[in-house]
C-alpha cells in the first residue's frame, strides 16, 4: 500500500489482526502433510456485521454454500481450512461444512448460525473430520489465550510462497479506525465474484461503525477495482470468497450516510484491497513477472472490460510476456477475438510507454527498446483505443514452466 495515500490514513502490520478486538490464528490438524498448518480461524470479541461476495462459478463448495446462508447474521468468527476444498463431496460435505461450524460455536461459546466456514485444497475429497475434530477443539482453545497472524496466515495457504496481509489505520472525525486485510491466492485466480451469491480467501476486518448497506456499497466497490481486476490463469475457482466483517469497537460516530467519512474509509479500503489483489498476481503460481493491461479512450466500458480481459487472459500473451517478448501479434489478436469494437487505424499499443504499434504500423525502432523493458518485473501495457472517453484496467502475470510443474501434480 501507498504509504503516502493521503492524510490521517497510516500503514499499520497485524493484516486481520490490526482492527480491536479481532484475534487469529492457525494450527496443524493433519489435512496436509508435513506437518505444516491446514486450520485457521478469526474471532471477534463482539458479533460483527458481515458483507462479502463468492465465486460464480456454478460449481459452489460446501462451505461457500453454508456461509452465504448466513450473511445476514451477527457473525463472531470464521473457520478457515486449507489442504481439502470440501467441494463436490456431497450430503456428507455439507454436514462436515455445519460441524466445522457447530464445533467452533461450542468451544468458543458463541451462538448457533454465528461462525462461517471457508475451505480450499483439493477439490473432491471428503474431509477426515477426526482430524478436523480435534484442530477446531485444539485452535478455540488456543486462540482464547494467544494471537498469531502469521500461524492463521500459514494455515490458509496453499500453493502460496508468500503471505498477505495489510493493514491501516485512519481517522473517522477524531476517533482512530483501522483495517486489515488477510489473504491466500496463488492458483486458479480469475475472480468473478458477485454480491451474496488453488482458491482466492479473502478476509478483512475492521472496527469501524458503519451501517451495513454502507458496509455493502464500500465493499461492493472495493472490490471492482481490485480482486475482479485480476488473472492468473484464467480458471475460476468453486471456493472463492471475500468476507468483511466489522465489529464497531472503534466507537466512532457511525457511518449513515456516503459523506466525507464514507469516503475515507471507502479509499483506505479500496487501496488495501487493490495491494493484497498486486500481491496475488505476484504471487501468481510460477509468476515471474506482474503486468498491467491499461485500456484508454474506449468507446464503451463494456469494450474496454472486453480488450483488457482477452489480453490479460491469453496464454499466448502471458507466455511472450515469460520469454521478454514484445510480441505485439499476439495483443492484437487478443483484441480482435476480443467481440469489442475497435478501429486498427486509431489503435496504439505501448509498452512502458513505448508505441510499438501505432495505427496498423509497428514502431522498429521502439520495439528495439521494448526489448529491454520486457525484462522488468513489472510492464504496463497500454491499448489507447482512439475511440472514446472509457477506461479500464486489469493486471495479468506470465505463464511459466513452473506453474505447468505445479498443476501438472496437483490433484483437484
Amino acid at each position: 500500500m501507498a504509504e503516502d495515500l493521503f492524510d490521517d490514513i497510516e500503514p499499520v502490520d497485524g493484516g486481520v489482526t490490526a482492527p480491536k478486538g479481532f484475534r487469529a490464528n492457525g494450527v496443524s490438524c493433519g489435512l496436509k502433510e508435513g506437518g505444516y498448518k491446514d486450520l485457521g480461524l478469526i474471532w471477534s470479541e463482539v458479533p460483527c456485521d458481515v458483507v462479502g461476495a463468492y465465486t460464480n462459478n456454478k460449481v459452489k463448495a460446501a462451505p461457500v454454500r453454508l456461509s452465504m446462508s448466513r450473511m445476514s447474521n451477527k457473525i463472531s468468527a470464521v473457520i478457515v481450512n486449507s489442504g481439502n476444498a470440501n467441494c463436490v463431496t456431497g450430503k456428507q460435505g455439507e454436514a462436515d461444512a455445519l460441524r466445522m461450524t457447530a464445533l467452533t460455536e461450542q468451544y468458543l461459546e458463541i451462538p448457533e448460525g454465528s461462525v462461517l466456514v471457508a475451505s480450499t485444497g483439493v477439490i473432491g475429497e471428503p474431509l477426515p473430520m477426526d482430524r478436523v475434530d480435534y484442530g477446531v477443539e485444539k485452535i478455540a482453545r488456543l486462540i482464547k489465550n494467544e494471537s498469531n497472524i502469521q500461524n492463521f496466515t500459514n494455515a490458509i495457504m496453499t500453493t502460496d510462497t508468500r503471505q498477505k496481509n495489510f493493514g491501516c489505520e485512519l481517522k473517522i472525525g477524531d476517533t482512530p479506525v483501522k483495517i486489515g486485510i488477510t489473504c491466500k491466492g496463488s492458483g486458479m485466480i480469475k475472480p468473478d465474484l458477485h454480491m451474496f451469491h488453488a482458491t482466492m480467501l479473502v478476509f478483512i476486518t475492521t472496527d469501524v461503525a458503519m451501517s451495513r448497506d454502507l458496509l455493502h456499497s464500500a465493499v461492493k466497490e472495493a472490490i471492482e477495482y481490485s480482486f475482479n481486476r485480476i488473472s492468473v490463469d484464467n480458471d475460476t475457482s468453486t471456493n472463492d470468497t471475500v468476507l468483511l466483517f466489522a465489529n464497531g469497537m472503534a466507537e466512532n460516530k457511525p457511518i449513515d450516510a456516503e459523506n466525507g467519512d464514507y469516503k475515507v474509509f471507502l479509499k483506505a479500503l479500496t487501496e488495501l484491497c487493490v495491494s493484497a489483489a498486486k500481491l496475488i498476481v505476484k504471487d501468481g503460481e510460477g509468476a515471474n513477472k506482474i503486468v498491467k493491461i491499461e485500456i484508454k479512450h474506449g468507446l464503451t466500458m463494456t469494450d474496454s472490460k472486453k480488450i483488457a480481459r482477452a489480453v490479460a487472459d491469453s496464454y499466448l500473451v502471458k507466455t511472450a510476456v515469460f520469454g521478454n517478448s514484445p510480441n505485439w501479434g499476439r495483443v492484437l489478436a487478443a483484441i480482435g477475438y476480443s467481440d469489442a469494437k475497435f478501429d486498427l487505424g486509431r489503435l496504439v499499443f505501448s509498452i512502458n510507454g513505448l508505441p510499438i504499434l501505432e495505427k496498423g504500423e509497428q514502431n522498429r525502432a521502439n520495439i528495439s527498446k521494448a526489448n529491454g523493458e520486457m525484462i522488468q518485473n513489472e510492464i504496463t501495457f497500454t491499448i489507447d483505443l482512439g475511440l472514446g472517453y472509457k477506461e479500464y484496467y486489469l493486471w495479468t502475470c506470465d505463464l511459466s514452466y513452473d506453474y505447468v510443474k505445479i498443476n501438472a501434480h496437483y490433484i483437484s
